[in-house]
């Protein structure tokens, strides 16, 4: 499949929500063009001079503000999860991509379920030890979501490199098991006072 792409300084997972603020005569092409054909559009990371191989399909969810510039305050989810083929350039400016769909190498009753109430337990004790409560909707959304790392790994303090290596792993307990290692090296820096709440408040993702 062929997919419109914009490449940005952070990484979307799948399911999660994220506002947006379109500035660039392309983009706000680009979105339009989503909003009249109910269509989405690819979003990979952009790390230093870098685009992503692996991003995230996502759909505009919601249009909170349009300005008389034509620029647009939106909120977007992601839905699925892509590796881009090759990269080019549409007549409007925006890039595209060929995409092949990625999938988990494993079935949903393959969760191992020790290892998510291990770290949900991680998540709570590091959430109390920077003082924030993040509201019963993220929990909430936690129980319900069917890959649970990724709902986690919103409020992880991950750099964008950390989130990006997530989103490549094909497993959900590996990627639990990757989010556990993450918990016990932050708790030895928050121990150290060398971090403080705003490695998980400074995350941009919307419950």
């Amino acid at each position: 499949m062929q997919l419109p792409i914009f490449p940005l300084a952070l990484v979307v997972f799948p399911n999660s929500k994220y506002p947006l603020h379109i500035f660039e005569e392309r983009y706000k092409i680009l979105i339009n063009k989503c909003l009249a054909n109910n269509s989405g559009f690819g979003i990979v990371s952009r790390i230093g001079d870098t685009i992503s191989e692996v991003g995230v399909y996502v759909e505009v969810v919601d249009v909170t503000k349009i300005y008389e510039s034509g620029e647009l305050d939106i909120v977007i989810v992601g839905r699925w999860r892509f590796k881009r083929m090759n990269l080019d350039m549409h007549a409007d400016g925006y890039y595209l991509c060929d995409a092949s769909k990625i999938d988990d190498n494993e079935s949903e009753s393959d969760l191992n379920y020790n290892l998510f109430f291990a770290l949900r337990q991680r998540v709570q004790e590091m959430l109390k030890l920077v003082n924030f409560n993040v509201g019963q909707g993220f929990w909430d959304n936690l129980e319900k979501a069917k890959l649970k790392s990724f709902k986690i790994a919103e409020k992880a303090g991950l750099s964008i490199l950390q989130q990006q290596e997530l989103l490549t792993i094909q497993s959900e307990n590996k990627r639990m098991s990757y989010l556990l290692e993450h918990f016990e090296r932050l708790e030895e820096k928050l121990e150290e006072n060398r971090v403080t709440r705003e490695i998980i408040l400074g995350d941009g993702y919307l419950n």
